[in-house]
């Protein structure tokens, strides 16, 4: 028979294993616990989802002119922005480029103003400021390459009352850009000097556009 110094030994030794146990299973929970949660912020932050406006088409077009194919696109949105832009001849890729856009595209055309054998392609860009101050991207399309066609800022009388709001259009042989005149005292709200249009031709070098006339519409 077991003396009773033998049970309360005995009941020691169950309280110290049964403490034990219990400590053990805590350290197996809280050490579980750390590295699921280290691996999901961990993850999160290595390996972010790409923001929607960098990868956002928010401009397509394409266009011909004779055997010259080209695709204009453009990525993101807000003030800026990726222009991708490729060319083919017959089928046969000739470039293909991206670049920076500050910008929004408004129109693109492909033409031939200079009447050579090399066609043009004219991308007109509003700008992302309050103005929508406007921009011509052109390329000349070569047999092999391209070469870029500038448009030169206004200048002079030509100038007087520009605030921007420009629209650009191709009509005939002519590179035409349009926007509203302001006077002194208008608001940015409210232009009131009418419209003006402005004319360019290009020469056969094809490198640059040449202002040709201007002329005022009185507003209706």
């Amino acid at each position: 028979m077991k003396s009773p110094a033998t049970h309360l030994l005995s009941a020691a030794a169950l309280l110290g294993l049964a403490s034990l146990l219990g400590c053990d299973t805590q350290r197996s929970v809280t050490e579980t616990a750390d590295p699921t949660t280290s691996l999901r912020s961990s993850t999160a932050t290595e390996a972010p989802s790409a923001p929607v406006s960098t990868t956002a088409v928010s401009y397509h077009k394409e266009v011909t002119k004779g055997d010259h194919r080209f695709v204009v696109e453009t990525k993101g949105k807000g003030s800026q922005r990726q222009l991708m832009l490729s060319a083919e001849k017959n089928g046969r890729d000739l470039t293909t480029n991206t670049q920076p856009l500050n910008g929004t595209v408004t129109d693109v055309v492909a033409t031939n103003l200079n009447d050579d054998q090399f066609p043009e392609l004219l991308i007109f860009v509003s700008d992302a400021g309050s103005g929508s101050y406007g921009q011509l991207v052109a390329y000349s399309f070569l047999n092999q390459g391209r070469r870029t066609i500038t448009l030169p800022d206004l200048a002079g009388a030509a100038a007087e009352g520009y605030q921007g709001q420009d629209v650009f259009k191709v009509q005939g042989q002519e590179l035409l850009r349009s926007f509203p005149l302001y006077k002194p005292a208008d608001p940015n709200c409210c232009p009131s000097g009418g419209t003006r249009t402005v004319r360019y031709k290009l020469p056969e070098t094809g490198v640059a556009f040449q202002q040709v006339s201007f002329a005022d519409q009185p507003k209706k």
